[in-house]
């Protein structure tokens, strides 16, 4: 008895396992929004100005008091960005105002 006991349990493991790596890969599969946090956000396409940085871009939509390096971090992420380098002509997702 011990030992189709023994099994009962393997087999129960292995499909305990089975189970949470499907949950993973499944969560992992998912898209994510523009926002990326389950709200939607209006988006609208900007172009880049020639001397235009993102942190005066970011200056420029940042509402009067508000925390500027947030709003930069905040386009960097909808956008894909790695880094803050823009050049003119480029044309990046913002929020609609």
């Amino acid at each position: 008895m011990g030992g189709s006991m023994s099994r009962v349990i393997m087999r129960v493991a292995v499909v305990a396992v089975a189970a949470v790596l499907i949950a993973l890969a499944a969560d992992w599969m998912m898209p994510q929004g523009a926002s990326g946090a389950g709200t939607p956000m209006e988006v609208t396409s900007y172009t880049v100005q020639p001397g235009q940085s993102l942190w005066t871009y970011a200056e420029m939509i940042t509402p009067e008091g508000g925390d500027v390096a947030a709003s930069v971090d905040e386009l960097m992420r909808i956008n894909g960005m790695e880094d803050a380098n823009l050049r003119a002509g480029q044309r990046i997702v913002v929020p609609e105002q």
